[in-house]
């Protein structure tokens, strides 16, 4: 087996997927790869189809096999596989512009295939001979389950003078005081039995129409119908209120919308929805086209299930999730309507949005009547020492755009941040409150429709009391707002860990709620089969997610707690090697691994007692040598946990390989690169 470059290799390829390829149909000009490769030999190709393309480091077997051993670019997120679909695909030879100018990636491709290759983000599998334990359920996303979230099929949902809705014996009058205080309602006067409808086609199944209405005069009915025969009447008050029907009309062209049964009556009007489905949900304003709108469904997972996640967002394989035992210190962390929630100056509307789990279970945080702090919290008790802990909470903007959380003692002493939810920036970098709080620390992440987990972190000092609270801001700097009773937030999901980073959801009810941590390694005949005794290679491409221990194992090989291991030792990237009584060999590599950042290290070690010189390298960079000692016992296990069973901190592993032999320095870095 050798690497082999060779000129005008080209062929196409009618297979689907992520490979392997099986080659054929020879292009005039060009040679096959069968000619210019050769069996069992290694190259640099591209491939490219309409599904996109792919930069790949391959081997060709006879008759007409071309394996993907490594992606070095891709039209994907983050380089990743090409799914490719049904059609033709050009597939050539290609020594692509980055591997020329490092001179080979920057080092030499290996020659030997890796006895061992759990690729989770993009095989999205986890290997059957992994023995993977958790005790409890735990969140994730899957990277395609998604729920509806805002509809409204109406057009010109909130201008009702518009041509879109037919008027019948009624008037229609624009400039009206709205529920939010402003003059975007419109009136609708009877001068017979009035109608105000639009015609739509409906499918056989549940829809919702709803308006926003007040009465000005008369008591007659005012009815809503989805069908333009069957009517429902509404009781209509002089105040402001949201009223809906829903039924499944039969699949056919409907007039629906609004009935004034009575001549002279006179009704104030506000945004009409529609939704197919058997609730209606927040409003939403439309004008020339309907709106239907997905939200990524935060799923749970049952235990003992491992969780292959994914960015909600862009769909991206983020790999293995591996998280450390957490409780959730809040208890009824999504129903804010519990009495263990305490309210200022504000009011709740449930069942107001479609939260980040699909269901209509999101709260509309509004501010009343009153001027001055807006805000719901729950307390805790927590240990007197200094532990840091995060406090986290689902923001979707509503009428307000700001929001803004805080942790603090119960005696006025916390940290407070304010986010921007049109932006997904924090709008006021976090501020101590008093000496209760340090090492203080806020992010802001996007889950979806508007949806962003928001958290705080620090350290409290000294009291212990954890005062978890939250609202909504006009201005992204101060929580004081002038309150109409209507304006707001949406919130969901509420959690405070002890920790200095936030880990999945962790939802309550009653109780408080402990996650267990995930437990992932191979043991006895699965691991001994892919393994060598006296020599190896370990390459990890892993994403951190936060350290809250002075060290964290990203992948470990040895007999528990001793062996070889990628150890992040307070910020310190390391490779270490413990041996028991042997002795310790720990080298620090560069750069260290940054939050939310993919890297890339490999290690190559030899069971020899020779001072043989192996290396390990992180994204490319520099070998950083060591030299060789014995393994105290044959190893016995690999894991991605800490040595001694306990998981720490929180990690994907999006790929894990490991070779049956001491690679060299310029394969380290090639693998790396």
């Amino acid at each position: 087996m050798a690497l082999i470059v060779s000129n005008r290799v080209q062929e196409t390829t009618t297979s689907t997927g992520s490979g392997p390829f099986t080659v054929g149909n020879s292009v005039a000009g060009y040679q096959s790869f069968n000619s210019g490769i050769g069996n069992a030999n290694t190259t640099y190709y591209t491939i490219i189809g309409e599904s996109g393309w792919m930069d790949v480091i391959g081997t060709y077997t006879t008759p007409n096999t071309l394996s993907v051993d490594a992606v070095l670019s891709s039209s994907a997120a983050n380089n990743a596989l090409v799914s490719f679909s049904a059609g033709s695909k050009t597939v050539f030879c290609d020594y692509s512009a980055p591997t020329a100018l490092s001179g080979g990636g920057g080092g030499t491709y290996p020659a030997i295939k890796p006895s061992l290759n759990l690729d989770f983000a993009n095989s999205k599998t986890v290997d059957p001979r992994i023995t993977f334990v958790r005790a409890t359920t735990a969140t994730y996303y899957d990277g395609k389950t998604t729920a509806m979230a805002e509809q409204n099929l109406l057009l010109q949902s909130n201008t009702f003078s518009d041509a879109a809705w037919v008027a019948t014996n009624g008037t229609v009058a624009s400039g009206v005081t709205d529920p939010a205080g402003t003059t975007t309602a419109f009136s609708f006067t009877a001068t017979g039995v009035a109608t105000l409808y639009q015609t739509l086609t409906t499918t056989a199944t549940p829809y919702t129409l709803s308006f926003y209405i007040q009465r000005v005069t008369g008591t007659g009915a005012v009815n809503l119908t989805l069908d333009g025969t069957t009517l429902t009447p509404q009781t209509i008050t002089g105040s402001w209120a949201r009223y809906s029907v829903t039924a499944t009309p039969t699949a056919a062209s409907h007039t629906m919308g609004l009935q004034l049964a009575i001549s002279g009556d006179v009704v104030n009007i506000f945004i009409a929805q529609l939704e197919n489905r058997s609730s209606m949900t927040t409003v939403n304003i439309t004008t020339t086209a309907a709106i239907t709108n997905y939200i990524p469904v935060l799923m749970t997972a049952p235990a003992g299930v491992p969780r292959l996640d994914y960015n909600p967002v862009t769909g991206q394989a983020l790999g293995l999730l591996i998280e450390e035992q957490r409780t959730n210190l809040l208890t009824y962390s999504a129903t804010f309507s519990n009495a263990i929630w305490t309210l200022t100056n504000a009011t709740l509307i449930a069942a107001a949005n479609v939260a980040p789990d699909g269901t209509q279970t999101a709260f509309n945080l509004a501010s009343n009547t009153a001027t001055g702090l807006q805000a719901i919290a729950q307390t805790v008790t927590k240990a007197a020492s200094a532990i840091a802990y995060t406090s986290t909470i689902y923001f979707k903007a509503n009428q307000y755009t700001y929001s803004w959380l805080q942790i603090s003692d119960g005696a006025g002493n916390g940290a407070i941040v304010y986010f921007n939810l049109t932006t997904g920036a924090i709008s006021t970098a976090v501020a101590g409150i008093g000496t209760a709080f340090t090492a203080l620390s806020a992010t802001i992440t996007s889950v979806g429709d508007g949806w962003y987990r928001c958290n705080i972190t620090g350290t409290s000092n000294t009291a212990t009391s954890l005062v978890t609270q939250f609202g909504s801001s006009t201005n992204g700097t101060s929580n004081s707002v002038v309150g109409n009773g209507y304006n707001g937030v949406y919130v969901w999901g509420a959690s405070s860990e002890q920790g200095s980073f936030a880990t999945s959801y962790i939802p309550t009810t009653s109780a408080q709620v402990t996650r267990n941590a995930d437990i992932a390694n191979m043991t006895g005949t699965n691991f001994s089969s892919w393994y060598n005794q006296s020599q190896g290679t370990l390459y990890i491409e892993t994403i951190k997610i936060g350290q809250t221990t002075n060290s964290l194992n990203y992948a470990m090989i040895g007999t528990s707690p001793v062996g070889q291991a990628f150890r992040d030792n307070g910020g310190e990237l390391r490779w270490q090697r413990r041996g028991g009584l042997i002795g310790t060999s720990d080298v620090t590599l560069s750069p260290t691994l940054s939050v939310g950042v993919l890297t890339k290290m490999a290690a190559s070690f030899v069971n020899s007692t020779t001072g043989v010189s192996t290396g390990a390298v992180v994204n490319g960079g520099s070998v950083t040598s060591y030299s060789t000692y014995p393994f105290a016992t044959p190893e016995t296990i690999f894991a991605f946990y800490d040595g001694g069973g306990t998981a720490l901190s929180a990690y994907y592993i999006k790929r894990a390989l490991y070779y049956p032999q001491a690679l060299t320095s310029a394969n380290l870095v090639a693998l790396t690169s």
